[in-house]
């Protein structure tokens, strides 16, 4: 099972696999060891070639959230560490190269209720 983190991730999808292979090769080039550089050729190439919806905003999918409408890319960015380009991934969409652009830190917000003190709460008999 993947682990669960909070990523942020851009991709660029492509209509084949051969395609998404020679972007991936591009951005194994020693040009992009700097995380920055990276991000912004890789928004740049995700306008340029990318066949989403996303390509207006660089890629940016934002923070992917479980259960998201390609799950074979959500489970390979889950194992991928920030700044790597990965890929191809098959999904209904087509081929997707892609990268962490960024992870939050997550932590227990209370919410499940494990912060509140035990015993009865506010309301009740």
């Amino acid at each position: 099972m993947s682990p669960i983190r909070s990523i942020r991730v851009s991709h660029i999808v492509l209509t084949t696999e051969e395609l998404a292979k020679v972007l991936l090769d591009h951005f194994k080039d020693d040009e992009y060891k700097d995380k920055e550089m990276l991000f912004k050729m890789f928004a740049k190439m995700a306008k340029k070639y990318s066949a989403c919806g996303t390509r207006n905003k660089g890629g940016d999918l934002g923070f992917i959230e479980f259960n998201t409408s390609a799950p074979e890319l959500e489970k390979a960015a889950m194992e991928t560490p920030v700044g790597e380009v990965r890929g191809p991934i098959k999904s209904k969409f087509g081929y997707h190269i892609f990268v962490v652009t960024e992870e939050e830190a997550m932590g227990d917000l209370g919410v499940d209720g494990l912060s509140l003190p035990a015993g009865a709460g506010p309301g009740t008999l």
